[in-house]
């Protein structure tokens, strides 16, 4: 099959193999390259309502929700266990729908099924420039690959975004998130996150018998302790029984960054997407679910006929305002999670405890609504969901 137009995508990761997938829906012929040597497994994640229509809209959705397993609501509790904040799987039905549980080798399968094509690994790309009017991904074996556009969906450490000269300086967050997946027999269970001073810990069921857990507590840069501090043994349970259950070797550390927003999202035929685009903290748990709108609009405005570099505008335009909520958000959520002094800890809990449920519960639903409406697509920078 002949195509009018190429894309060659940067990164197999979800946001590149999402973005491959939307974009031969639009009619362009794509290649995906990947620097890593093979897929890399990862561990759980989780997909909000407004990921998984995205994925509807690229004809992606149903393979997906084949291999994730939908909570039984959400909610937060003290790190004695008490309920902070709760909203059940009918409640969250009626706001747009319930988040889900992954892992992300499955995702990556799923995506990659939907594609009909192994992308191609051990390829490191080193920059992307346009010239005579085509887009180049230059390579560090010192070969380049001409295309109508490319896409860096190479994540927060994006060569392709430092290659167009987009790049913000990574600010380190203060904190390390420790994530596992193990088999742990859970009853139905929400997705619950605790907090306790500056720390947090998370745990979602994934099909098959499994659970997603992540820490998160303050960490020197660079310290990279193989399991998460002490104390989260003390907290209330299955913390402590899900810690012992998990060998040291099961457990992946990160340190944790942002960026301040970028002035643009593209230049010229190059354009980026997921966190290459607009890197987050995860407090928001959306990094996924935003690349994956960001896949869906990128086809949508190329696929109307319109020259690449404006359809590259259009498509900043309209996710440029929606993407910087969700950093605003999760900026601020790491802000308000990290505090210590044990007075303004148990302020946040009063806060939590008393927010009115209408409001919280409007805040997600805008969250969780794709494409978005007016009053979501026109907000002014800066604004946040709440």
């Amino acid at each position: 099959m002949t195509h009018d137009r190429t894309a060659m995508v940067i990164g197999a990761g979800p946001a590149g193999l999402a973005t491959a997938i939307a974009l031969r829906r639009a009619g362009f012929g794509v290649e995906v390259r990947e620097r890593a040597a093979e897929p890399r497994p990862g561990n759980g994640l989780t997909l909000w309502p407004n990921g998984l229509r995205a994925l509807d809209a690229i004809g992606a959705g149903a393979a997906v929700r084949a291999g994730a397993m939908p909570a039984p609501g959400t909610s937060m509790r003290s790190k004695a266990g008490r309920s902070l904040y709760e909203v059940s799987g009918p409640v969250m039905d009626t706001i747009g729908g319930r988040g889900v549980g992954m892992h992300r080798k499955d995702l990556l399968e799923a995506l990659t099924g939907v594609l009909g094509e192994r992308p191609i690994f051990g390829v490191r790309c080193v920059g992307a420039r346009t010239e005579a009017g085509r887009a180049v991904a230059d390579f560090a074996d010192g070969t380049e690959a001409r295309a109508d556009l490319v896409v860096g969906a190479d994540g927060i450490r994006s060569s392709v975004r430092d290659g167009i000269g987009l790049a913000e300086p990574l600010r380190y967050a203060g904190f390390t998130v420790w994530r596992a997946t193990i088999e742990f027999e859970l009853p139905p269970f929400p997705g619950v996150l605790s907090m306790g001073g500056p720390s947090q810990f998370g745990i979602w069921r994934l099909p098959a018998g499994r659970v997603y857990w992540f820490a998160s507590a303050p960490a020197v840069e660079g310290a990279r302790e193989s399991r998460p501090p002490a104390f989260f043994e003390n907290w209330h349970p299955p913390i402590p029984e899900l810690l012992a259950a998990t060998g040291s070797e099961e457990i992946t550390a990160t340190d944790i960054y942002d960026s301040e927003p970028l002035r643009a999202w593209s230049v010229a035929s190059v354009v980026l997407a997921g966190d290459a685009a607009h890197p987050s903290m995860p407090n928001m748990g959306q990094g996924t679910s935003q690349a994956f709108e960001d896949a869906a609009v990128l086809a949508d405005c190329l696929g109307g006929g319109a020259g690449i570099e404006s359809a590259l505008a259009e498509y900043e335009r309209r996710r440029r305002r929606r993407a910087r909520a969700a950093w605003s958000q999760a900026r601020m959520l790491a802000r308000i999670g990290g505090w210590r002094n044990p007075l303004a800890c148990l302020l946040r809990e009063k806060l939590m405890s008393f927010a009115p449920e209408r409001a919280q519960l409007a805040r997600l639903e805008r969250l969780f609504t794709f494409p978005p409406g007016p009053e979501n697509d026109h907000r002014r920078p800066g604004d946040s969901y709440g």
